[in-house]
């Protein structure tokens, strides 16, 4: 049998995702604030909502009108009109029961497109709490079309919408009186012959916004159109706009909302008394930048006891497949390059959770629309869309659904200025690196008040990312890519407690999805580096090198006092070879990295750290799980010492530190600023439809991390620092 395919459409942060999700089992991103879903998703209705025939559900964007003003909004238009393929079958049209008057334009417009509607009245739950329910039996006769109360945080109702969407083709859809003056009340510009009255009106409408392109208009509509002056199509546009909303009007009056509802939503009072603190010009920026500070500060701190215990499990296991194969070839790939690759990075899985979390509550408050609100004002000055900041604050956790996410951007200009800011933005896969370091290099104890100084160094770089993403983006928005400044319209959602379930789905499918990347493409990518940092072997070790590690060892008692901590040398004999001694730099990945050095060298690094950053092109984390390859076969460590230690713990032949404060340093500015990602590259090129931008981006955004951390580097050299 084939399926039903039902749109399900509705106005921004009205509960489509989460209608979707409850109908079809999936476990997409729901977010308290517009803009979340930004392309077409299908999935099918699952058995237990027992429908008669199977259903396809198509969640689409958000959109306020079929009028479209951006790409996302673009989306729902063409799937809801037959622009580029079939139309649905069905339209399930959410509505939202606390906020009834803004959403009833788009159910006017869907009832004049003609498609068999359905209409899920939402948020019963808070329009009941809030003193003002819908009752959904008048507003089905005023509709002229089926009307089912539902609660998408809960589920309740999705029973009956199933049933609803599966029987609607057997009972015809008379034209409802609204529908009839709808229709009646024709254009000033007729449709031409050879284009359907309804798409005719769409195209008139999206003429007159200046958006003709986004409805995907044919040659002979483009033609049809150029044949009218423009003031007759914005006036019929105009005219039929003012139709609707008269329509809509005559329904609030006949469902019997008050004037106090129509211009107010009942569930945004108490949030608008919360808005007076949180979003005012000095407070509320204030506490934004509280917030912000204590989560990165605080996804630092309680990580660190999980995190050591994940390593004391990496090394036990990678003790025990030792002790278990003995020594050779096969064990050495099992622990330096399985059991090492993923297991470095699997280490900072927690704080990767714990970022995800801490976002996620954030976000299903509704807060985040509050932040975006308060950062406009900032990102005006600079030229930019105050729409920007929410795919900018989504590159926190990621660059690829952040630059996604800037389809609700409506100028192509202010869209493409976005887009080459978010890879700026510290991502997820950048924290590890951070993290890595600080904890590494820098004191562990040291406080300035209740922060430590690492936490306060993390904050530090995320600070650093997004006031350069915001320069750059300035930058841009000055030269290139100029062009005025489009005044920002945003809904602000009310205030909800956050569903804690939902949460704690969301990180546990990024998080999961970090983890498969660990075993996948980082796996993957670390068997093949241990293969090219392990062969060839040094001539003069048969054995694997291990002869060479052994006798490159110095005497703890050689070193220079100060230059050894305590714990060092209670830990015995480190490796302080040099580079010549090394086994790895006699390996195809060892001689590239040699390779590599004398670039490197200004900002402080050697041919290892060159090594790490060719491998971490693939992905950032790669770098983690490159650089404790690199130093597990140097040291022939089948225990796998933790990373962290290793870095610590390094010495040259002069037994000074390898890894200094100052070295850590700039390799974390090259990473907050570097463009190592090739599935970022991949999904700008698919966005702008060029690889002018990504190469740009590319370009760019290594010239400028290798200029500030040579820059880094050698001032603190000059200034005495190591």
């Amino acid at each position: 049998m084939t399926p039903l395919r039902v749109a399900l459409a509705g106005n921004p942060n009205v509960g489509k995702t989460s209608l979707f999700n409850e109908l079809t089992g999936a476990r997409h991103k729901v977010g308290n604030y517009a803009g979340v879903t930004v392309e077409t998703r299908a999935g099918a209705v699952v058995p237990r909502l027992s429908p008669s025939r199977p259903i396809t559900v198509l969640d689409l964007p958000g959109t306020y009108s079929l009028t479209p003003i951006a790409e996302d909004e673009a989306v729902a238009f063409r799937c809801l009109t037959g622009a580029e393929s079939e139309p649905p079958d069905v339209v399930a049209l959410v509505l939202d029961a606390a906020n009834l008057a803004r959403n009833l334009y788009l159910a006017v417009q869907l009832l004049e497109l003609g498609r068999p509607l359905v209409v899920a009245l939402n948020m019963m739950d808070v329009a009941a709490e809030a003193g003002t329910p819908v009752d959904p039996e008048a507003l089905a006769r005023a509709l002229g079309v089926p009307v089912v109360p539902t609660v998408a945080r809960t589920g309740e109702g999705m029973a009956r919408l199933v049933e609803a969407l599966g029987s609607i083709e057997h009972v015809p859809q008379a034209i409802s009186p609204l529908r009839a003056r709808l229709l009646a009340g024709d254009d000033a510009l007729p449709a031409p012959p050879d284009i359907e009255a309804a798409r005719w009106r769409w195209l008139v409408s999206a003429a007159a916004a200046g958006t003709l392109g986004l409805a995907g208009p044919t040659a002979a509509e483009r033609a049809a159109l150029a044949a009218h002056p423009a003031a007759t199509v914005t006036a019929a546009a105009h005219a039929r706009v003012i139709a609707r909303y008269r329509e809509v009007d005559a329904l609030l009056a006949e469902i019997g909302f008050t004037a106090a509802q129509r211009e107010r939503a009942p569930a945004m009072t108490r949030s608008a008394a919360i808005d007076r603190v949180l979003t005012h010009r000095v407070w509320g920026l204030v506490i934004f930048v509280g917030v912000m500070a204590t989560i990165f500060s605080s996804i630092f701190t309680w990580a660190e006891p999980i995190m050591g215990a994940i390593e004391a499990l990496i090394g036990w296991l990678s003790e025990q497949v030792g002790a278990a194969l003995g020594p050779g070839v096969f064990t050495d790939l099992l622990t330096q390059g399985v059991i090492a690759g993923a297991g470095n990075v699997l280490v900072f899985v927690p704080q990767i959770a714990l970022l995800f979390l801490l976002l996620g509550i954030l976000e299903d408050s509704g807060y985040m629309a509050r932040a975006a609100f308060l950062v406009d004002r900032l990102m005006a000055r600079v030229g930019l869309h105050g729409r920007a900041f929410v795919p900018l604050l989504s590159g926190y956790a990621c660059a690829i659904p952040a630059i996604l996410g800037t389809r609700t951007i409506t100028d192509p200009r202010d869209r493409l200025a976005t887009i080459l800011m978010i890879p700026f933005m510290s991502c997820s896969a950048r924290l590890p690196i951070y993290v890595l370091f600080i904890s590494a290099l820098f004191p562990a104890d040291d406080r300035v008040g209740p922060f430590t100084v690492g936490s306060l160094m993390l904050v530090g770089f995320y600070a650093l990312s997004t006031v350069s993403a915001l320069a750059v983006g300035a930058i841009w928005k000055r030269t290139a890519l100029r062009g005025p400044t489009p005044p920002f319209v945003l809904e602000l959602p009310p205030y909800r407690l956050p569903r804690l379930r939902n949460t704690l789905l969301h990180v546990y499918d990024r998080t999961a999805d970090f983890v498969r990347q660990a075993g996948t493409v980082i796996l993957a990518v670390t068997v093949v580096l241990w293969v090219l940092l392990s062969f060839p072997r040094p001539p003069d070790a048969p054995d694997g090198g291990r002869d060479v590690a052994e006798a490159v060892q110095i005497d703890p008692a050689a070193r220079a006092p100060e230059d050894m901590p305590s714990e060092t040398a209670a830990a015995g004999p480190e490796d302080t070879s040099s580079d010549d001694d090394s086994p790895i730099v006699h390996s195809i990945g060892g001689r590239i990295g040699k390779a590599m050095e004398p670039v490197l060298q200004p900002m402080g690094q050697d041919f290892r750290m060159g090594i790490a950053i060719l491998g971490s092109f693939a992905a950032r984390e790669v770098m983690i799980s490159t650089l404790g390859l690199v130093y597990g076969i140097e040291a022939d460590d089948e225990n796998q010492t933790p990373l962290r230690d290793k870095l610590r713990e390094a010495r040259e032949p002069d037994g000074s530190r390898r890894h200094t404060p100052l070295k850590g340093l700039a390799a974390m500015i090259f990473f907050v600023y570097a463009c190592q990602c090739m599935s970022t590259l991949a999904v700008v090129r698919r966005e702008t439809r060029s690889w002018k931008w990504p190469l740009v981006m590319f370009a760019t955004m290594s010239a400028l991390a290798y200029a500030l951390a040579v820059l880094v580097y050698q001032v603190g050299l000059a200034l005495g620092y190591t």
